[in-house]
């Protein structure tokens, strides 16, 4: 045979060996992808039974992380459990902890599997029940009966507890219970939209209703049944037809079926967020504020908590500095000025004086500058160690304010000689929340004058990724962060 012959034969050989190679990795791959999936249609089939094990479990830990603590707490405190003040404690704090948490909607999937909202509404819960149980014993003059010393000791330990708890249950879930906990859809589409729309998820199956030789028909039970079982195991079933007709067919289906569905349509520019009605007729949501009313009520008890506890220490320097600033020039102590807040309303919101009276600028039409002759001595270190904001700590108990929030701007606030909105599009979008003594901006060193665009685009930029992506975690972490940049190189 001639070395090309056998050259040929070797390379047949490999390639033959190869291809049996993968034939055989098909098949052994093949079994496990057919066990991985009979698996997830396993979850798929109980998922509101395991959804609502994972939840009541979620209640049963929080209970069981209450109940350890306040033995870890006795313990410490009184070298044995033979006292009943934990007993009393636990009564108190079970109990109300539990109410809070569900009002926040704590136990909800979605926030399960977020280790940040999770831990965030669980803490707040916490603080609301502590709030609660010390009202109460204040009220009912049985104060003395409590150890504060071991109250302390059952709270750390709680807070402890829950953030260990939850990293074990948010690990959990999204690793073993993930197809359970995110949303399964099924996409109903013709031949062109299945192809445009497909979208790589395993969680996400599209049907191309003419393959499958699917067509409504109302008076058909076996269109009905075939069509129920496709859609059973799904959360969310989209339309996506291009035609308007088979559009309106496939609505008439799914309204009588009473299966959770949506229809992908044309409609422009306009990107509503739902649909409502008026008077009979329907109408399209185009928005909606960004935090729901439990996570309107969570951050404003987060702000009261820490604006009460912050209050004793920093009320006796806003009085201090008051005096001062009286003394140093004429004029006010403070200064209030109109400034944007929540929906676009102006506020009036206070600071410490720290510019000469007679050369204050009202609508803040001109920023401060590093050598600004209108500052005067107090005012300068007041302004660089962000103590002349301290009196929006009222701003914050009246409502107006938040601790965390889009920093507020005066009518007049100018960059490059333009008003800010003229240079932002979407700068009253930072509006849609609270406007904050400190914020995600500020923490990131973007303080300071406004000179050109790009400033005042940066500081939005900071304001809308806050506002998207708010938690109360988020909040804390800011808060701490502040602590570390009160004073700054561009705070004059």
């Amino acid at each position: 045979m001639s070395e090309a012959g056998s050259y040929l034969d070797v390379k047949v050989r490999r390639l033959d060996r190869r291809v049996a190679d993968r034939q055989v990795a098909e098949y052994v791959g093949g079994d496990r992808i057919a066990d991985a999936a009979q698996r997830r249609d396993a979850l798929l089939r109980h998922r509101n039974l395991i959804r609502l094990g994972l939840m009541t479990g979620a209640g049963v830990i929080d209970l069981l992380v209450i109940f350890a603590a306040a033995l870890l707490a006795a313990a410490i405190r009184q070298g044995d459990l033979g006292s009943n003040n934990w007993m009393q404690s636990l009564g108190v704090l079970a109990p109300t902890y539990m109410l809070a948490a569900m009002t926040f909607g704590a136990y909800r999937m979605r926030r399960l599997s977020s280790f940040s909202r999770s831990l965030a509404i669980a803490l707040a819960a916490l603080g609301v029940a502590t709030a609660f149980g010390l009202c109460a014993a204040f009220a009912l003059q049985v104060g003395s009966q409590f150890s504060r010393l071991e109250t302390a000791y059952m709270l750390l330990a709680a807070v402890g507890l829950l953030f260990v708890t939850r990293a074990i249950g948010v690990k959990l879930i999204r690793q073993a219970f993930r197809s359970v906990v995110e949303p399964t859809i099924i996409v109903l589409a013709d031949r062109a939209e299945a192809h445009a729309g497909r979208v790589a998820d395993s969680l996400t199956r599209h049907v191309d209703i003419r393959a499958v030789g699917l067509k409504p028909s109302l008076s058909d039970p076996a269109f009905f049944d075939r069509m129920a079982n496709m859609v059973r195991d799904a959360d969310r079933v989209v339309i996506s037809l291009a035609d308007a007709e088979e559009r309106r067919e496939w609505a008439e289906v799914m309204r009588i079926s009473g299966v959770d569905a949506e229809i992908i349509a044309d409609l422009g520019d306009v990107q509503p967020l739902a649909l409502s009605d008026w008077q009979g007729r329907p109408t399209l949501v185009v928005s909606r504020g960004p935090l729901k009313l439990g996570e309107r009520l969570a951050k404003r008890v987060f702000d009261l908590s820490v604006t009460l506890a912050l209050l004793p220490i920093f009320g006796p320097v806003i009085a201090v500095f008051a005096v001062l600033v009286k003394l140093d020039s004429r004029g006010p102590a403070f200064f209030v000025q109109d400034r944007v807040g929540r929906n676009n309303r102006t506020y009036r919101c206070f600071k410490l004086r720290t510019m000469r009276a007679d050369l204050a600028d009202a609508n803040g039409g001109v920023s401060a500058s590093r050598e600004d002759r209108r500052v005067t001595r107090l005012g300068k270190f007041l302004r660089q160690s962000s103590i002349d904001e301290l009196p929006q700590l009222i701003n914050v108990l009246t409502g107006d304010m938040s601790l965390v929030g889009p920093r507020p701007h005066a009518l007049g606030s100018r960059a490059e000689g333009a008003l800010f909105w003229e240079l932002v599009p979407t700068y009253w979008s930072r509006h849609s929340m609270k406007p904050g003594v400190t914020g995600l901006a500020q923490v990131r060193g973007l303080r300071g004058a406004t000179h050109v665009r790009a400033d005042i685009e940066h500081r939005v930029a900071a304001d809308l990724e806050y506002i998207n992506n708010w938690s109360l975690w988020l909040d804390l972490k800011i808060v701490v962060r502040t602590m570390m940049v009160v004073f700054h190189r561009n705070a004059y």
